[in-house]
């Protein structure tokens, strides 16, 4: 699971960096802000304290709070993406067992930034909605692949594909929310168990 840099380490980056890197610099700060003390903390002020520079400074490269908002939950897709696909397990008897576990690690290591990505509200503004359709097209896409590879063709295809990712995803959550909150106790079932019976029923393929 990769670990967000600290303070020190983002001021060394930014002090060498272009305005492209920079700004990946800024939502880096702001997810260390996050995670440290939740979304509250989350200011554009404090994320340039947190990077040694004025906050007017800051504008240059993030327009405001709504936009970093949308720059964290983007990055937070990206993170989640980039974990599952190194934890895939496809193509051998494990099935979509590792980007699962990853899944759900994921919801553990960083719940701050879960809860900003699945739990807070969006508005219905065609950004925030896209920053959704983009954050979900990795599973898509890896269902679609899985799908043809197995034969399923038609013009029924993206239906099938969407059906089943949406059942996986919406399952997944629900196991991942259930763990962060310490409420699998009662069913006296580990979550790994929990998650094996979960990928017999809902797998996409």
């Amino acid at each position: 699971m990769a670990s967000l840099p600290s303070s020190k380490r983002l001021q060394a980056r930014w002090r060498q960096a272009n305005h492209q890197q920079r700004r990946q610099i800024v939502v880096s700060a702001a997810l260390d802000l996050l995670r440290r003390h939740g979304l509250k903390a989350v200011t554009m002020r404090r994320v340039a304290h947190r990077l040694g520079i004025g906050a007017m400074t800051l504008y240059t490269y993030i327009r405001g709070q709504d936009e970093l908002r949308q720059a964290m939950i983007r990055e937070g897709f990206n993170m989640l993406a980039q974990g599952c696909r190194s934890a895939s397990t496809l193509g051998s008897d494990q099935g979509w067992r590792g980007g699962a576990r990853y899944y759900i690690q994921f919801a553990l290591t960083y719940p701050s930034l879960y809860d900003l990505m699945f739990r807070t509200p969006l508005s219905t503004s065609d950004a925030d909605q896209q920053i959704m359709r983009d954050g979900v097209q990795p599973l898509l896409d890896r269902v679609r692949e899985q799908m043809v590879l197995q034969g399923t063709t038609g013009p029924d295809l993206e239906q099938k594909v969407h059906r089943a990712a949406g059942r996986f995803w919406v399952a997944l959550h629900g196991l991942a929310s259930l763990q962060a909150a310490n409420r699998l106790e009662a069913l006296d079932m580990s979550a790994d168990e929990l998650l094996d019976e979960l990928l017999h029923s809902v797998s996409p393929t």
